[in-house]
């Protein structure tokens, strides 16, 4: 008998991988294109027409931070994570020292 496969049998290394485009995850892409869809429906409602400028820095500057908050850190987390980590409260984590004495 032929053995061609040799042990791979078509399943893929990682079947938990997701599928990522210049770096970034579907899901991210669509969640930047989405804020800068609502910031387009938003932003015609807010700004009048002689103010396109602002509207146009409004639209850029929405997709730039949403883009920023799914980019990874460091840590491997995404920057949006860090955030609610940094903000979330630590009750158990910290010990007062004039407690201990």
């Amino acid at each position: 008998m032929n053995n061609t496969h040799k042990g791979n049998y078509g399943v893929p290394r990682d079947i938990n991988a997701r599928v990522k485009i210049m770096g970034l995850i579907i899901l991210d892409i669509i969640f930047v294109g989405g804020s800068t869809l609502l910031a387009f429906v938003f932003g015609t409602k807010i700004f009048p027409n002689e103010q396109w400028m602002q509207f146009l820095a409004f639209m850029v500057l929405t997709a730039i931070w949403t883009l920023y908050l799914v980019l990874p850190t460091n840590g491997g987390k995404k920057n949006w994570k860090t955030i609610y980590l940094f903000f979330r409260r630590r009750r158990h984590r910290y010990i007062s020292i004039d407690r201990m004495k």
